[in-house]
């Protein structure tokens, strides 16, 4: 793989020094700056490059959401790894709507980051395992009535494109989203969505994911 420019956003010397430490070492990663809030991020990534933007939430004068915001319209070839403390659902729904390709916490192992830099790099979405429990458990709504029943025969009968839709569903992507992503109409979105709910003879989206979630589908 070539060499990925990587921009370190955090207010924290030494979560910064940490992750940069940590990156340092590794052949495929570059570290090309860092900066202690979205402001200074901006700047500074006027002067250079970066491929992917680790992006801390929580920060004096401009936060990781209004910065994500503002880069995605001034750069929006860079790919924002959202890398927070914050496991909140809305955190991470907001985040994905307003452009961030991943969402992980700070607690995450090195070979995952890696992981999650590689994927979001590539420009695939990317979820550590804590942050896609939060949002599934969101989604939900923690309900258990089809937890006796054995949905592995007709989950078998999901399709590669509806496993597809399904995956960008459970990142919190509306259809019309999807539809953008996948190069198709919403209809047909809308359509892969009603004929999964068939199979898993479910009747909304929520208990559509739950099930997913649970038989590794997402």
């Amino acid at each position: 793989m070539q060499n990925i420019n990587v921009f370190v956003v955090d207010d924290h010397q030494i979560f910064l020094d940490g992750i940069v430490s940590l990156l340092d070492d590794e052949p495929n990663i570059r570290i090309t700056g860092t900066a202690h809030n979205g402001k200074q991020a901006l700047e500074r990534l006027k002067n250079v490059s970066a491929d992917v933007v680790l992006m801390d939430i929580n920060m004096p004068e401009m936060d990781g959401i209004e910065a994500t915001k503002k880069l995605k319209i001034s750069h929006p070839d860079i790919k924002v790894l959202m890398l927070t403390m914050h496991s909140e659902p809305r955190f991470i729904k907001e985040c994905l709507e307003i452009g961030a390709k991943g969402y992980v916490m700070k607690n995450i192992s090195k070979d995952d980051l890696l992981k999650a830099i590689e994927t979001v790099y590539q420009d695939k979405s990317y979820l550590d395992q804590d942050s896609q429990e939060k949002l599934i458990n969101s989604i939900s709504g923690g309900s258990e009535e089809e937890d006796d029943r054995n949905y592995d025969e007709l989950a078998a009968q999901i399709t590669q494109r509806e496993l597809e839709i399904l995956q960008l569903i459970a990142l919190g992507l509306t259809s019309q989203d999807i539809a953008n992503k996948l190069f198709i109409s919403k209809n047909t979105v809308e359509t892969h969505r009603k004929n999964m709910l068939a199979k898993l003879n479910v009747n909304n989206t929520a208990a559509l994911l739950k099930i997913a979630y649970k038989k590794g589908l997402v």
